[in-house]
């Protein structure tokens, strides 16, 4: 059975796809960037896991933000 898909997890990963793909970056080149496996990395964007602090600060630092601008826009 899939995780099941928090309505936070879910606004997170929106806004980490929405402020990609506003930088013109594939998921993939993000993931490398972050150092983060793409398997794992379209799973966060799809909000099915619960993403630790230290991931966020990663994905913020390969997208050239904040992780408090990742959590704003998901109102957070």
């Amino acid at each position: 059975m899939p995780p099941k898909k928090s309505a936070a997890n879910q606004a997170l990963g929106h806004a980490i796809r929405a402020t990609r793909e506003e930088r013109g970056l594939a998921q993939e080149a993000l993931a490398t960037r972050a150092r983060i496996d793409r398997s794992y990395f379209g799973a966060i964007e799809r909000g099915e896991f619960n993403v630790s602090l230290d991931t966020i600060a990663k994905i913020a630092a390969a997208l050239g933000t904040r992780p408090s601008q990742l959590l704003g826009r998901a109102r957070l």
